[in-house]
């Protein structure tokens, strides 16, 4: 093709539809043709409109590319020209790509520019993050220890315990004023009583229904493996174990704290929470007169929230100690003997999760498959470190920033749903 401004202007189109197949950003291509034309303006001051060029477009294994040359003298038209319109630093700043590439060479007699996209190197997504990473890596450890001593097990397990319970007890300590305060911040934001009665009627109702459900799941599952109550044909109770049923009750009557400092001295979460609600429903009655606490309040939620941010960096580590203390501690014949348990308590909790999730499906019109792939990290951080404390943060955080909830209402729910439906304390107990 010759330098004539038709054929100019034909190129500029092609290049545009070129770029436009590739996943080149819409700065990167506006650059390159603004310099690709700009070249060919210069190329045809010099040369004339009758000297011929080849324009060439490829794709080598997905890295899309153009090529322009020209036969003549050298000229980079890449460079400044005192009697170009772009000044040296428009220029510059028109070199200044996010990916793509644009060169100048000679060669053979031939001027060429090259323009051109590399190929993009696509991060690798592993669902759970560092968690899933912490678990292969748990299991890989693991495996190879099974070919040491069982001595040299035993200096693994007794150096693993000791940090694996400091770490735990960091998370746990910083978790318990976490909930107070939330939970104390989350009511104050509600602003007035008419509100909080409205809403948090319903929020223990609904809890109250759960819980129920939850029990009578799990008495059900386990009396199909651990009969405490036997029942005639004709309805009547033939024998119970009082001292199992009594612990029910003992559930149940625990939510009471007997005093203030305990709750917080054993981190009984479900204590703190009434304590935090009792703080809450004070501060609201009393209003304006005291408003400096609920300025207090707010301010050491932000300070709470970035230690929890800190602290929640050990959870990798929590879950790799946790698993190899397991893996190499329970052998495969123990788990065997507490099959009965240990099915109970993932039967009961199948059962319970598979009704809740039809429930919002069919309910609220939720795509289950969605909501647990947004969920997913929590639920892991719950199952490989056997707390569902230390996957609060994490839920706050997927119910704000994926599930997209007001951030008052997860602090408030969230709290109590954590620990007004305790699904592995009910289970325990009835296994």
């Amino acid at each position: 093709m010759k330098l004539s401004n038709q054929n100019i202007a034909h190129i500029m189109e092609e290049i545009e539809k070129f770029f436009d197949s590739t996943n080149a950003t819409h700065k990167d291509k506006l650059k390159i043709c603004v310099l690709i034309e700009e070249s060919l303006l210069r190329y045809q001051e010099t040369f004339g409109e009758e000297q011929e060029f080849t324009f060439i477009t490829r794709k080598w294994f997905g890295t899309p590319r153009i090529s322009i040359k020209i036969k003549g003298k050298p000229l980079n038209p890449l460079e400044d020209d005192e009697d170009s319109i772009f000044s040296e630093s428009i220029m510059n700043d028109l070199l200044n790509y996010e990916r793509a590439k644009l060169i100048y060479r000679y060669e053979g007699g031939f001027n060429e520019i090259r323009a051109f996209l590399p190929l993009e190197i696509k991060n690798l997504k592993i669902h759970g993050g560092s968690s899933t990473i912490a678990i292969l890596l748990a299991i890989i450890f693991a495996i190879i220890a099974e070919n040491f001593s069982p001595e040299t097990q035993n200096i693994i397990v007794n150096v693993i315990t000791p940090v694996l319970n400091t770490l735990l007890g960091a998370i746990i300590a910083v978790n318990i004023p976490f909930v107070f305060i939330s939970v104390v911040a989350s009511i104050c934001a509600m602003e007035n009583m008419v509100t909080l009665n409205t809403i948090g009627t319903t929020v223990l109702i609904r809890f109250a229904k759960i819980l129920l459900f939850i029990m009578v799941v799990t008495i059900l599952v386990s009396e199909m493996f651990f009969p405490v109550v036997k029942f005639s044909f004709d309805g009547q109770i033939l024998s119970a174990d009082s001292d199992e049923t009594a612990k029910i009750f003992d559930l149940l009557l625990s939510i009471v704290p007997q005093n203030i400092i305990e709750p917080f001295s054993k981190g009984n979460i479900l204590q703190i929470v009434v304590l935090a609600l009792l703080t809450g429903v004070c501060v609201t009655i009393l209003g304006d007169s005291v408003t400096n606490f609920k300025k207090i309040i707010v301010e050491s939620k932000q300070i709470v929230f970035k230690m929890i941010s800190i602290v929640m960096k050990l959870i990798p580590a929590i879950i790799f100690l946790s698993i190899v203390k397991i893996l190499l501690v329970y052998s495969f014949d123990q788990f065997f003997s507490i099959w009965k348990i240990i099915l109970s308590n993932y039967l009961s909790f199948i059962i319970v999760s598979v009704t809740m999730l039809l429930k919002m499906s069919i309910k609220h019109g939720v795509k289950i498959s969605d909501f647990l792939r947004k969920i997913y990290p929590a639920c892991l951080i719950t199952f490989t470190t056997g707390s569902s404390t230390a996957s609060i943060p994490k839920n706050l955080e997927i119910c704000k920033q994926k599930l997209v909830i007001n951030e008052n209402l997860c602090d408030f729910y969230i709290m109590l749903s954590n620990s007004l439906c305790p699904i592995a304390m009910a289970i325990a107990i009835m296994s």
